[in-house]
């Protein structure tokens, strides 16, 4: 599942990150580059292992920015 804050306000992304499912995508840009209002959370949310963040090609020269949650890690036997 998909959820698009790229049109709202900052402050969304960390709120949005927390609610949505393992497994699901957080778009928070579409553009010619990385930017937007929920680029510094995404960054920051990457770096502390929160979410992992990639790119999508959806036109020439425009991309979608997404943030993934992580699957919960499975207990090993």
């Amino acid at each position: 599942m998909a959820i698009d804050i790229s049109k709202m306000s900052s402050g969304m992304f960390l709120t949005t990150l927390d609610k949505v499912e393992p497994g699901s995508e957080v778009v928070y840009h579409v553009g010619k580059y990385a930017a937007g209002p929920h680029k510094k959370d995404a960054l920051t949310a990457q770096q502390l292992g929160h979410c992992l963040l990639y790119q999508r090609r959806l036109d020439v020269g425009i991309f979608a920015y997404i943030a993934r949650k992580p699957q919960a890690a499975r207990a090993s036997k």
